[in-house]
Parts: structure tokens; sequence; C-alpha cells
């Protein structure tokens, strides 16, 4: 097990390695390419101060949906600690800024919501769900701010193609999702087409056909009743989640606002979080470890517009400290620790500061 704890770990590091080179190096692009064209930087109306506040909101956020998992754990009658709700968050975050698409978050959460006292189909249908909430109220959230407050957005080019093209793509995995659960036979086909293939591809690998179809069966049936919870019997906790998003993400992209503000650029806060959230629909296309470098890019593209050219490589390096990096090293802190406890076979209790409070 030591053998198979030091490949993750290293594996791990790599991907962060990856993430924080294609993201500093976009960074420093930005800067390079202000700086040939004979921009410079202007920090006439530097407010530091407001950095901290930017901070704050950030941790604030964290703690807003660490609450919001924690609540949501109830409807399944778990009670898990708040510190472990941290952790699962903080580790969603971590893994989402590592690996391409964000592809890693959900698993991360999952292990952490496992290894708090949920089985695998449980956790898994919790995730599933709350990913979907977590789309869902970005598209309230744009609408309540288009049609309500009048505030509009710009997206130009791609990123206009890219939004187009998540609604597309989100819609038809919707269908594809609720399809499955109401068509079972066809999942145990695939699974059994999985073994066939498996087993051609992969003859060195050891496992029963009994034993897969039986654990696809259990998750399968954990996964229903999971929806069934959340759908059905105890709707509250989906409304519940809508709000619990709705507050992280104000909490989250007005990390933007204070940065504006600690340039000495006064826009409406509305108007940024306007900005912000069609970025994040689409966020998810960009291949890159944590979408790095898309990301930079995009924002930068964007709010040029109100900092202009000077400002606008210090506003990008703000924002992404802020609402990358500094997730990253707290997630990645919170997910080594599960993963040495999880390899380790160690209760996972308390995990903010150290993963078990008691020992076996």
């Amino acid at each position: 097990m030591p053998e198979r704890q030091t490949f993750n770990t290293h594996k791990l590091v790599k991907q962060i390695l990856y993430s924080l080179f294609i993201s500093l190096g976009t960074i420093a692009g930005i800067f390079a390419i202000l700086s040939f064209r004979g921009i410079s930087i202007d920090l006439s109306s530097f407010h530091p101060g407001w950095l901290l506040a930017a901070v704050v909101f950030i941790v604030m956020a964290w703690f807003i949906d660490a609450m919001r998992l924690l609540i949501t754990a109830r409807a399944w009658g778990k009670k898990i600690p708040y510190r472990n709700a941290l952790t699962a968050v903080l580790s969603c975050y971590f893994m989402s800024a590592v690996t391409p698409s964000a592809t890693g978050g959900s698993p991360a959460e999952m292990l952490v919501m496992n290894r708090s006292g949920f089985s695998w189909g449980e956790a898994g249908s919790l995730t599933a769900i709350c990913g979907i909430l977590y789309q869902v109220t970005l598209l309230i959230l744009l609408c309540i701010l288009i049609f309500f407050f009048g505030i509009s957005f710009t997206l130009q080019g791609i990123l206009l193609n890219l939004l187009y093209s998540f609604l597309v793509f989100y819609g038809t995995l919707m269908f594809l999702l609720f399809f499955f659960l109401y068509r079972e036979d066809l999942v145990y086909r695939m699974v059994n087409w999985g073994i066939r293939f498996a087993r051609k591809r992969f003859p060195k690998l050891k496992f029963t056909d009994e034993d897969v179809i039986d654990w696809v069966k259990n998750f399968f049936a954990d996964f229903k009743s999971g929806f069934r919870i959340l759908c059905r019997e105890k709707p509250w906790y989906l409304l519940w989640n809508v709000i619990g998003y709705a507050l992280y993400f104000i909490f989250f992209f007005s990390v933007g606002y204070f940065a504006l503000l600690a340039l000495g650029v006064h826009i409406p806060a509305a108007k940024v979080i306007a900005e912000q959230v069609p970025l994040y629909l689409i966020f998810g296309f960009i291949p890159t470890p944590g979408a790095s470098g898309g990301v930079e890019l995009s924002i930068g593209s964007v709010f040029v517009r109100f900092t202009g050219a000077e400002r606008i490589g210090m506003f990008v390096l703000f924002w992404r400290t802020i609402t990358f990096f500094l997730p990253l090293f707290t997630g990645a802190i919170a997910f080594f620790r599960v993963l040495g406890a999880s390899l380790g076979k160690t209760p996972v209790k308390g995990i903010i500061p150290s993963l078990s409070d008691e020992k076996e």
C-alpha cells in the first residue's frame, strides 16, 4: 500500500505543476504582450485592503458551500461533521483545479462522503444531483440578473459559441441521465459489454462477473434511491441547494468586484457578477487542468473594457490568485490528508486541520 500511495501522490503533484505552469504562463504571457505593446502597469489607484476583503469573501464562500453539503447529507439521514463537509468541498475544488475539464472534483467529493458514512451509490447520487443544481443555479442567477435587474453580459466569438454548445451538451446529458434511470436494463447491458471488453483487452485483470454486476446493482439502487429522496420525498433539500449555491456564487463572484476596487475601478457588483456567470457555464469545456489558460484569457477579454489595458494584467493576477491558487493549495492539504487516510484505512473524523481526531 505505501507504494500505491507514493504513486498517487507523485501523479497528483505532476497534475498540480501542470495546472500551475499553464495558469502562471498565461498570466505571464498577458503581461508580456502588454509590455511588447508599450502598455505600462497602472497602480496609481491601488488599494490593497480590498484584496483582503476578497480573501474573506472566498473563505465565506467555502463555508457556505460546506454548510450546503452538510444540510443536504441529512436528506439521507446522515449527520457528518462540519469539518468533513468542508474537506469534501475543498477536495472538490482541488481536484477540479488539476484535472481536465474539472472532471476530478466529483470523485474527490465522493471519496470524502464515502469515508464519512455514505455508500458509493449514495455519495454518487448526492454528488450528481448537486452537480446538476450547480449548473441550474448559474442559469437561474443569469436569468434573474437579465430579466429582473436588466443587466446584460458581454460574450462574443468563441465564448458565445461555447455557451450555446454548453446548453446543448448539458440538455443532452440530463436527458441521458434520467433516461438510464428509468431503463435499468440498458445499464446492465452496457455493464456486460464492458466486462467482455475488459476481459478481451486486459486479460490480466482479475475479477468475477458476479462481483462486478453485484457492485453495479448496489450502486445503481443507491443512486436511484438518492434521486427519489431529493426529487420526490424531500424536495425542500433541492430548494436549499439552490439557495446555498446562489449564496456561494454571490460571495465567490464578489472576489472580482473587490479585485476591481483594489485597482481603483468602480463597477456595480451586480454587473461584475453578471459578467462572470456565463463564463463559469462554459469553463468546463476547456480541456486543460482546471481550465488553466482559457480561464485567464476569457476573464481578461471580458473585463479589459472595464479595467483598460493598463490594469487588466493585475486584475487577472489578483482574481486568479484568490479564486484558483488559494483554494488549490488549501484543497490540496485537505485532499492529501484524505488520500492518506483512505489508503491507510484510517477513519476520517475531523479533517481540518487533522484527518483523524480518534485513533483506532
